[in-house]
């Protein structure tokens, strides 16, 4: 076993303004006209103990409120209308501008549903999640979960299941058994297995998430998500420009009713997380009640979406997020782990691009980006002074605004922790007043450590003992 590594945090605490609130709801206006859904507001402020502020609904107007509340956790409660890529984006840079760092300032969360009805379900849920069963279309770490299902991406027609109790065993979807393609797969262990994680990668929009290898898909619309077979692709494509929906949605929902197809069995009281690693736009809600996100938000039960609202294509800001979920082994809340690779992500560029900092992406797709003015003027200052804009460059400035965590922000949702964890973290506090950080591997280990420190603090000194 390696030495643990011991490091002094000296600094004083911050001072709390007579104002400040850990938890901030804020509610935009439209929203906080019905009823309903301000109660439902109402009742998330009770939840946390925390304080409500209405606003416009323009997210460059919120940084005033969170600078007068300085809160640790903002949640925005808003019909589905409110919520755009615009928005996430604006909402990503906004959070890191409370203060003079360049750190995030605040953990924030988007409650949303197709109804008031299911935001409350959302702010109702108390119980931290301890997660044993999965359905994924890509690959994670089985060994985390009592059960689970894997659609691989890398294998076309692979597929893993593990049982209570079993180790992961490998099968061989069969076309002609299952002519619909793997989808009847996921269908199954959806309905039978009620999964409380999901994990997804392929071709995906905001209405709809593909099986790997075109294998079937589900389709969102009327609070509903439709099962489709891989038949009824080339169909469903017309909707489609490239990997872009562009179609007329009405149109989709016109089809959707004509063909009735089955449907997923409407789940609202399982408490699920989903962590769309790998999907393109599949997080942006798109300001409509029947897209995916705010379907899975609704009838399917997710209490938090982890999602792009772009294309993807870096993919930091999405397989970053489960890496360091998945490797901290239950020490970490999947809102944890949201927070802490986004400032990863901060700290890479730092690092390693330091100019690049001031450099923002503002569009909804990184092709529109390369040919818009205001994007490409700072990317030709760049080279000017001297600094290569190259892949890396670009997709780190691309991922930390692009990337939404739809749900209570600071509701828990973790694996069962681990005894076998590779290294473990423990604060203390010195004679001197001091926090100390223990961290100590189990084996030997090269890894970054990454972790909160357990108090807000002003100005902190490091120091290795």
């Amino acid at each position: 076993m390696k030495p643990f590594l011991r490091i002094a945090l000296c600094a004083g605490i911050a001072g709390a303004s007579a104002q400040a609130a850990d938890y901030l709801v804020t509610v935009p206006a439209a929203t906080a006209s019905d009823a309903e859904w301000s109660a439902a507001a109402d009742a998330l402020a009770i939840k946390h103990g925390g304080l409500r502020a209405d606003w416009n609904g323009k997210p460059e107007d919120l940084l005033p409120l969170l600078k007068e509340h300085k809160p640790r956790w903002l949640a925005i409660v808003g019909k589905p209308e409110t919520f755009d890529p615009a928005f996430v984006r604006a909402l990503n840079r906004i959070a890191r501008q409370v203060d003079e760092d360049p750190w995030g300032d605040v953990r924030w969360g988007l409650i949303t549903g197709a109804s008031a009805a299911d935001a409350k379900r959302i702010i109702d849920t108390k119980e931290a999640l301890v997660i044993e069963r999965g359905l994924t279309t890509t690959g994670v770490d089985l060994s985390l979960l009592k059960s689970g299902v894997t659609l691989s991406d890398g294998a076309k027609g692979q597929w893993t299941e593990k049982q209570p109790g079993g180790q992961p065993e490998n099968h061989q979807w069969d076309e002609q058994a299952a002519p619909e393609g793997t989808v009847g797969l996921f269908a199954k262990a959806w309905n039978e297995t009620k999964p409380q994680l999901l994990v997804s990668s392929s071709h995906a929009t905001q209405y709809n998430l593909e099986m790997p290898f075109g294998l079937g898909l589900i389709a969102s619309y009327d609070g509903k998500l439709h099962v489709l077979t891989k038949t009824q692709l080339n169909p469903f494509a017309k909707f489609l420009g490239g990997a872009m929906f562009t179609g007329d949605a009405s149109k989709l929902g016109e089809w959707l009713r004509e063909t009735k197809p089955p449907v997923l069995e409407a789940q609202p009281e399982v408490p699920k997380v989903w962590v769309a690693a790998g999907n393109c736009l599949i997080g942006d809600a798109r300001k409509t009640s029947n897209s995916m996100v705010v379907s899975a938000l609704s009838a399917g039960g997710v209490r938090q979406f982890v999602g792009y609202v772009v294309p993807t294509w870096f993919g930091r800001g999405g397989w970053g997020v489960l890496e360091m979920w998945q490797a901290n082994r239950g020490a970490m809340s999947l809102a944890d782990a949201m927070f802490l690779n986004e400032n990863k992500v901060l700290d890479e560029t730092m690092r390693r691009f330091p100019k690049a900092m001031d450099v923002v992406f503002d569009c909804d797709d990184i092709e529109a980006g390369l040919r818009d003015p205001k994007f490409t003027t700072q990317l030709q200052a760049l080279e000017k002074s001297g600094v290569k804009v190259e892949k890396d460059l670009l997709g780190l400035v691309h991922d930390r605004d692009v990337v939404a965590l739809w749900g209570d922000p600071k509701w828990e949702a973790t694996f069962k922790p681990e005894t076998g964890r590779a290294f473990r973290t423990d604060w203390s506090r010195d004679a001197d007043g001091s926090q100390v950080l223990r961290i100590e591997s189990s084996k030997d280990l090269e890894t970054e450590v990454t972790c909160f420190l357990p108090e807000r603090v002003q100005a902190p000194k490091l120091e290795g003992r």
